[in-house]
């Protein structure tokens, strides 16, 4: 689940930023002007404030996965908490950096992790102000916004004022949105299809650990312990590394010859493709990434890199935002529909979601985790 978890993470990272892109493009001189500094003060200057945030992804009308993120920064001190609902299924990871120590857990262990950390960032994207070359990056992503926008900026609408904020709405349709905006998810799309992977041969895994012990036990003879299958399978601390070190330096050392095994298959196939090894150890190969991704509906793997693979089009954008009286981002909802083409081509409604709230600006402290009754690894 979790590296679904990473892969849906940065999928739908990538589809806001576009979108949110493509929605700035369109407001009014001053309108469009007040909310793309907010967001880059926001990302790129505040050191003080705290934020709320949850995206949720609806594939053909149906809850598909849900991020919810609480975050608190002062400084260099900062705090996450990310619980992702996928299949049924929660998963959450806390991430604290106070004082200098960076203290991390996640609901599936119980142990907890430390680190000292040498951070001097200050800001959401650690942005320094002193480098060249990121400077350069932002004064040209202002550039591209600005020439994005044209002349849609007076689409933009502010709807009033309420409790010291000023208020926006924006709604677009397709139509509207700017071909540099399309012509980018497209490219996202094949990237995150592996469009660009074809040059060489992949061996990818249903379930690792499964296959290192399935070819283990074949090549050996040796039939491993259920204890030990179950902690790897479902992830192990330092005690029982500790407990079981003979066993799992046996299977490090067995796994070189896996390795050489499936490759050997790729070399086979004149090393392009994708060689999928399954639970088992048996394996199926595709001649390309492409029809890897296509088989993957079959297989049962739920992923959004399937749905997206050949084609992603905006459709509609609704967004509205709200700034105080200072002219920081207090509130921003958004919520935009794509037309989706799968790996086998089918067509499908993609709609992403996502509310922000940002507060207590200059006036946020970040606490120290509780680790519960967790224990420190080792």
């Amino acid at each position: 689940m979790k590296k679904r978890t990473r892969i849906i993470a940065c999928l739908t990272a990538g589809v806001l930023i576009l979108a949110v892109s493509a929605t700035a493009a369109f407001g009014s001189a001053n309108g469009y002007s007040s909310y793309k500094n907010a967001v880059m003060d926001l990302a790129l200057k505040e050191e003080n404030f705290s934020a709320k945030g949850i995206v949720e992804v609806k594939l053909d009308g149906k809850a598909f996965t849900t991020m919810d993120v609480d975050y608190a920064q002062d400084g260099v001190n900062r705090s996450t908490c990310t619980t992702t609902t996928e299949d049924g299924e929660t998963y959450t990871h806390w991430d604290t950096t106070l004082n200098g120590e960076n203290t991390w857990f996640n609901s599936e262990s119980d142990v907890y992790w430390q680190a000292q950390v040498d951070r001097d960032n200050t800001s959401l994207l650690g942005y320094d102000k002193n480098d060249e070359m990121q400077s350069r990056l932002i004064n040209f992503l202002s550039i591209a916004a600005d020439t994005v926008a044209g002349e849609l900026k007076n689409n933009f609408v502010q709807v009033g004022s309420q409790d010291g904020k000023d208020l926006y709405q924006v709604s677009i349709s397709g139509s509207q949105v700017p071909s540099l905006v399309n012509a980018g998810l497209s490219l996202f799309a094949y990237e995150a299809a592996g469009g660009d992977r074809d040059d060489c041969g992949h061996i990818t895994w249903d379930n690792y650990w499964a296959a290192e012990i399935a070819y283990y036990e074949k090549t050996t003879g040796e039939t491993l312990s259920q204890e030990l299958k179950t902690g790897l399978m479902e992830g192990y601390d330092e005690a029982f590394y500790e407990a079981h070190k003979a066993e799992i330096n046996k299977l490090d050392e067995n796994s070189e010859k896996m390795y050489d095994y499936y490759n050997e298959i790729l070399e086979q196939k004149g090393n392009v493709g994708v060689v999928y090894v399954k639970d088992d150890g048996s394996y199926d190969y595709y001649p390309t990434w492409m029809d890897y991704r296509a088989a993957q509906e079959s297989q049962g793997a739920d992923n959004l890199d399937y749905y997206v693979a050949k084609e992603l089009t905006l459709e509609q954008v609704d967004c509205t935002f709200a700034l105080d009286k200072d002219g920081r981002l207090t509130d921003n909802q958004i919520t935009a529909s794509f037309t989706a083409t799968d790996a086998k081509g089918g067509r499908h409604t993609l709609e992403v979601t996502g509310n922000v709230t940002v507060s207590d600006y200059g006036t946020t402290q970040v606490q120290p985790l509780d680790v519960g009754d967790r224990t420190k690894s080792v």
